[in-house]
């Protein structure tokens, strides 16, 4: 159980990055930029605390991505499972992308739950969102092939 966190502790953190570094050749900014100048503008938060806290945000939630894909992926590793856990974590991450990420800056912001009614909308749309998020999850089931592999090895 250790060696399983540990693994999706370090790939999450590392898709995580890869994500925020990829993100602007899908013609978007950077989802850390976006929370820290939210931040700052309606929170009253330093820049460098802002910077600090979107970033710890992003790479929590990415960890616990990864988390859920490591233990579909020691459940079951073929093929076909890892393409369907990228299809179908890449898509519901995409939907709930939006309304989760607002719900965040508005936590932070503001220091209240808000209601889910008053969020935007699932996020439907095929885009670019999309293929990033499925790219996060290619990028997790690489790390752990690769560390499957590796182990495999020894």
């Amino acid at each position: 159980m250790k060696n399983t966190l540990i693994t999706a502790f370090i790939v999450g953190l590392i898709a995580s990055i890869a994500f925020i570094i990829f993100q602007p050749l899908f013609g978007l900014a950077t989802l850390t930029s976006r929370h820290a100048a939210a931040y700052v503008s309606f929170g009253g938060y330093s820049e460098i605390a802002a910077l600090i806290l979107s970033w710890f945000v992003h790479i929590s939630v990415s960890i616990a991505y990864a988390v859920i894909s490591t233990v579909i992926f020691n459940f079951n590793h073929s093929l076909w499972v890892s393409s369907a856990q990228v299809i179908v974590l890449g898509w519901f991450t995409t939907l709930i992308a939006t309304p989760a990420n607002e719900w965040v800056v508005k936590l932070v912001t503001t220091e209240t739950f808000t209601p889910l009614s008053d969020l935007a909308p699932l996020n439907t749309a095929i885009g670019p969102k999309l293929w990033l998020h499925v790219m996060f999850f290619v990028f997790v089931i690489f790390g752990l092939w690769f560390k499957k592999v590796k182990i495999d090895k020894k």
